[in-house]
């Protein structure tokens, strides 16, 4: 009996550790095959934006020209995210994909929309700073 099993205990152990030094090899080769898109687009508050504002700050106005006529952030830029061409309107820009851009609408759903639509685009710092009417209860310049 004891020669029996002893090996069939040497096949067994055999066998384990065959399929032990397996399992790295295909965690190693699905890793690397991986590439996830590291690009985020932040959230910020009003106050949030208003901190990190300076003259130089791209900030994109994405609601309607209708909407952008009764008042924007003063040094916005409008490209309305509705508009069948709003990939060429902001290609015409001609941004570093590197440029912090600042997006904002009435509510901040456009705004989302129009930041995934920029890192399809390649951009790769974007911020949602939400809606028009927050940013002027923070006490953001305000062009009529």
């Amino acid at each position: 009996m004891k020669t029996r099993a002893l090996p069939l205990l040497v096949v067994l152990i055999l066998g384990l550790t065959a399929c032990a030094s397996e399992r790295p090899q295909t965690s190693v080769s699905v890793a690397t095959r991986a590439t996830p898109d590291t690009t985020v687009i932040l959230r910020l508050t009003a106050e949030e934006f208003l901190a990190r504002y300076t003259p130089e700050t791209v900030v994109i106005d994405v609601r309607t020209p209708e909407e952008f006529a009764q008042g924007h952030l003063q040094g916005a830029l409008n490209l309305n995210v509705q508009a069948p061409d709003f990939r060429e309107q902001v290609a015409a820009l001609q941004l570093s994909p590197d440029q912090p851009v600042y997006l904002y609408c009435r509510s901040g759903r456009r705004s989302q929309r129009a930041a995934e639509i920029l890192r399809e685009m390649g951009f790769r710092k974007l911020y949602n700073i939400g809606g028009f009417e927050d940013l002027v209860r923070a006490g953001a310049n305000v062009a009529p």
